[in-house]
């Protein structure tokens, strides 16, 4: 068997929340598709009831990602923004950049 024909091995989605501050950020790295929603959705809840001044998504460490992680992403803003919480998405990697991109989301989730 070639090295070409060896299975695709997905890169699992990691996560880590911190504050900086009166900042809250999420690091997302790896695959972001629907089985990591879940697991986002648990971090982006519990830092949103925390109340900070803003979240960042710090999105630069992802390879990969799909409609499921950009609705994710979506929900996340409305979600802070109904909380009174500022909202953006730090570093996007291309991947998210041609995602956000193609359904014409710039000014929602990559603004500065």
């Amino acid at each position: 068997m070639s090295h070409d024909d060896e299975p695709y091995a997905a890169e699992p989605l990691r996560i880590e929340a911190k504050r900086e501050g009166s900042e809250a950020i999420i690091v997302l790295v790896g695959e972001f598709d629907i089985t990591g929603t879940e697991q986002f959705w648990a971090h982006v809840s519990q830092v949103v009831e925390a109340r900070p001044v803003s979240v960042t998504i710090e999105a630069r460490g992802l390879t990969f990602v799909d409609s499921s992680g950009l609705a994710a992403m979506v929900r996340a803003h409305e979600a802070a923004t109904e909380a009174g919480v500022a909202f953006r998405v730090s570093e996007p990697s291309p991947p998210v950049c041609r995602l956000v991109e193609i359904f014409g989301l710039e000014s929602l989730l990559l603004h500065e």
